[in-house]
C-alpha cells in the first residue's frame, strides 16, 4: 500500500497533465484561429461568415465530458486507496484533539504531542475531540480529517521514510490554535516495538522530595504519571514526559542544553510561553520549581 500522500501526489500529477494537454490545445487552436481568419485573407468590408458543423459540436461537447469522466473515475480510485479499502490496519491508536495539544493512546498507553508509527505499516488513526473542533494534518503523509467532539473519524497513515514529519491543527480551535504541533516520528519496526515497550512501563525512578512536591500539589489533579498516585486525566500523560521533543505541544524545546530550564520556566509561568493555556500557574519556591523541572525531565 502507498502512503496517502504519494497516491494523491501521482493523481495531482495526472490531472496537471491532462490539464497541460487542454492547454497547449486551447492555445493552439487559437492561435490557428488568429491566423487562418486574418483580416488579410479577407476583402474589406466582408462580414465574417460561420458555417454549422455538427460533427465539431459534438465533439467539442464529448471530448470535456469524457475527461471529467476520467479525472473521476481517477479521483475515485484515489479516494478508495487514502481510504485503506481492502487494506486490514495494522494496528490503531486512538487520537484526542485538546486545546492545545494532542493525546495518542495505544491501548492503554497514552502519550502526547508525539505520534509514533512503525514505517511502511497502515494505521488507523481513530480521531476525536474533547472540546471544540481540531483538525489533524501531516501534509506529507495525507490528508486532513477534522476531529469532532462526540464523533470518531478515521484516518489512514502510512510512511515510506523513516524519521519525522510536522503536522500542524488544520481548524482554528482558539487563541493558542498555532501552537497546536504534531510530531510523526517513523520508526523501523523494531524501533517502534522498543520504543512502545518503554512507554507501557510505568515510571522507572525511585519516589523522590521531588516526586512528593508533583503529588502534593495541584499537578496531581490534572496529570497522570504511571507508578504514583498521579491519575488526572485533565492534562497529557507525563509518564516518559522527558523522551518528548518538545514541551506544550511545540512552544518549548525538550532536547537542547537548556531542556531543565525550559521545563522550569514551562511550570513556573505557562501563560508566558502559551497565553490561553489551561494549564495554571503553580505557586512553588524556586528550589520547588528547579526539583520539579529536573524529575519531570528525568522521566524517560
Amino acid at each position: 500500500m502507498r502512503p496517502p500522500a504519494d497516491a494523491i501526489g501521482t493523481l495531482s500529477l495526472v490531472v496537471g497533465a491532462i490539464a497541460v494537454l487542454i492547454f497547449i490545445g486551447v492555445e493552439g487552436a487559437l492561435v490557428f484561429a488568429i491566423w487562418r481568419y486574418r483580416a488579410s485573407r479577407h476583402v474589406a468590408g466582408e462580414p465574417a461568415t460561420f458555417e454549422r458543423n455538427r460533427r465539431l459540436e459534438i465533439a467539442w461537447t464529448a471530448a470535456p465530458a469524457l475527461i471529467l469522466a476520467v479525472i473521476f473515475v481517477l479521483t475515485l480510485g484515489t479516494m478508495a486507496e487514502i481510504s485503506g479499502a481492502g487494506v486490514t490496519p495494522a494496528m490503531r491508536i486512538a487520537a484526542t484533539g485538546h486545546q492545545w495539544w494532542w493525546e495518542f493512546s495505544y491501548g492503554g498507553v497514552k502519550t502526547a504531542n508525539e505520534l509514533h508509527i512503525p514505517l511502511d505499516t497502515p494505521i488507523d488513526l481513530d480521531l476525536t475531540s474533547a472540546d471544540v473542533i481540531h483538525s489533524f494534518w501531516v501534509p506529507e503523509l495525507g490528508p486532513k480529517m477534522d476531529m469532532l467532539p462526540g464523533v470518531t473519524n478515521h484516518l489512514r497513515l502510512s510512511a515510506r521514510r523513516a524519521g519525522s514529519y510536522e503536522g500542524q491543527c488544520s481548524e482554528f480551535c482558539g487563541i493558542e490554535h498555532a501552537w497546536m504541533r504534531i510530531r510523526v516520528v517513523v520508526q523501523t519496526q523494531s524501533e517502534f516495538d522498543a520504543w512502545l515497550a518503554v512507554q507501557s512501563k510505568p515510571r522507572t525512578t525511585v519516589e523522590t522530595d521531588a516526586e512528593k512536591i508533583f503529588l502534593a500539589n495541584i499537578c496531581v489533579s490534572c496529570h497522570t504519571i504511571r507508578g504514583t498516585d498521579a491519575k488526572g486525566t485533565a492534562g497529557p500523560d507525563l509518564t516518559h514526559v522527558g523522551s518528548r521533543v518538545t514541551i506544550g505541544a511545540g512552544v518549548l524545546e525538550n532536547t537542547d542544553a537548556n531542556i531543565v530550564a525550559n521545563m522550569r520556566g514551562w511550570l513556573a509561568d505557562p501563560q508566558r510561553y502559551k497565553p490561553g493555556a489551561l494549564m495554571p500557574s503553580v505557586p512553588l519556591s524556586n528550589a520547588d520549581l528547579d526539583a520539579l523541572a529536573a524529575y519531570l525531565v528525568s522521566l524517560k
